[in-house]
């Protein structure tokens, strides 16, 4: 009788690392899908944002007229806005003088609020509009 035949199978500790391995390898995979569900949630909201920002930019750009001042409102139940509008002095601080420039030279920051989860997220763009001088209130 020939000698005995070792089995080649695995020990029960060895399964238990594999399955161990397995099972954190999972972990993480299921992890990195979900923060990339989260980054594209987000991703969405800030193009969003930017949208609506850009429309209110046209919206500015379209107008007549500016006031200085800040304004605000809401573009639907989630994102609200705010236009803060400043004029820019042309003419270089301390000097006397009668000249007055034939355009006025307006600085425009529009701000896009939302909540996201538990968090209050913004974006904001910003540009300059120029009107001339009898637009904007002035007279030359």
């Amino acid at each position: 009788m020939k000698g005995r035949v070792k089995n080649q199978g695995f020990t029960l500790l060895e399964v238990l690392v594999a399955m161990a391995i397995l099972g954190i390898g999972l972990i993480v995979i299921i992890e990195l899908f979900g923060g990339g569900l989260r980054l594209g949630r987000t991703s969405e909201e800030y193009t969003r944002a930017v949208g609506y920002a850009r429309m209110k930019l046209e919206e500015i750009s379209l107008a007549k007229s500016l006031e200085e001042g800040i304004e605000e409102g809401e573009f639907d139940r989630e994102y609200r806005w705010q236009v803060e509008v400043k004029k820019v002095d042309l003419l270089p601080p301390g000097r006397e003088t009668s000249y007055q420039p034939p355009v006025a030279l307006y600085w425009v920051r529009i701000e896009v609020l939302w909540k996201s989860g538990i968090r209050e997220r913004t974006t904001a763009l910003e540009s300059y509009r120029i009107l001339k001088a009898e637009e904007s209130g002035q007279r030359t």
